[in-house]
């Protein structure tokens, strides 16, 4: 099993999408986003949470291995992506999370006329239903108030609910421009938090392991591995400040019989949030940006993401 297999392993114990091109796009983790209920712990019984979130992705800065150049290729590109999940509590110790998008891909490009020398800005814009995320978890360790630690664990499964075959006047769009993949991939997840009530202050580690099945046409995505580690601070009972380091690492690409040059690497993000919680509902502003880029060949990659994520809990129990 690859190095990414044994740093899930490894941390689990312990408490996008990429063009066939020779010049690659990294636009986001394939087919999800990696925010709300992959990074909380489960809805108790009963209860019903409803989540909506609205993210922003704008990519302009493109790495050769750890450094930063301009795109031989002119390209800019953005991704706007707007998400719903819904999480039911089954039991005590168990609950179920569905999440789905809706994504809108554009990449410009700017290329030079031989006739003339003026500059043309090409655009491709691909949107649509993405994939949908099914997530079962399993509460191990239940925090309390004499001891607020806990620990869940769960899988499930990616399903290519979103198209990967749009195409624009008769051709194709590029895979990292689909709101799709086309594959069936299996999901292992972890929380771990830690709270120290007295003075107001919490830590947490998410984890997500994706292993990527194959589409139809034979491409298959890059195996990748995603954890934050991060801190909340209470700074009264309606407002929280929270500071996360996010990491990606990511295998090449496989298609045709051999792996795609351009595709993978390792990317480290910061992402503040400001949490104000009232009543039965949650909203949660932040802001991501990088921090470290190592990444295979020449890629376009992210280089801000802003998003708001508005939460709303429902207690079903009859009782």
């Amino acid at each position: 099993m690859r190095n990414i297999t044994i740093a899930f392993l490894i941390i689990c114990v312990s408490p996008v999408l990429f063009t066939t091109n020779t010049f690659a796009q990294g636009c986001c983790t394939a087919g999800a986003n990696t925010f709300g209920g992959l990074e909380r712990g489960i809805s108790k019984k009963g209860n019903l949470q409803i989540g909506t979130s609205f993210l922003h992705t704008t990519l302009n800065s493109t790495f050769n291995g750890r450094e930063e150049i301009s795109d031989p290729l002119n390209r800019t590109s953005s991704v706007s992506s707007f998400n719903l999940e819904l999480e039911y509590g089954i039991s005590e110790k168990v609950s179920v999370l569905i999440s789905s998008t809706y994504v809108i891909k554009n990449r410009e490009t700017t290329v030079r006329s031989n006739l003339d020398n003026s500059k043309e800005v090409i655009s491709f814009d691909g949107k649509g239903i993405g994939d949908v995320i099914i997530l079962g978890k399993y509460e191990i360790i239940t925090p309390s108030i004499l001891s607020p630690l806990g620990l869940t664990l769960g899988g499930g499964v990616k399903l290519p609910v979103g198209s990967y075959t749009q195409a624009v006047d008769d051709t194709r769009l590029a895979i990292d421009l689909q709101p799709g993949t086309g594959s069936t991939d299996v999901l292992l997840w972890g929380n771990f938090y830690k709270g120290f009530q007295p003075i107001g202050l919490a830590f947490f580690i998410s984890t997500l392991y994706r292993y990527a099945g194959s589409n139809l046409d034979g491409y298959r995505f890059g195996d990748e591995f995603i954890f934050s580690l991060g801190s909340e601070y209470y700074f009264t009972d309606y407002l929280t400040f929270s500071l996360s380091a996010r990491g990606r690492f990511a295998d090449e690409d496989y298609w045709g019989g051999r792996f795609l040059p351009s595709t993978g690497g390792t990317y480290y993000d910061l992402l503040p949030a400001l949490i104000y919680s009232e009543g039965s509902y949650n909203l949660k502003v932040f802001y991501q940006t990088p921090i470290y880029r190592h990444v295979q060949g020449i890629q376009l990659t992210s280089s801000s993401i802003i998003g708001v994520e508005l939460l709303f809990n429902f207690n079903l129990n009859k009782e």
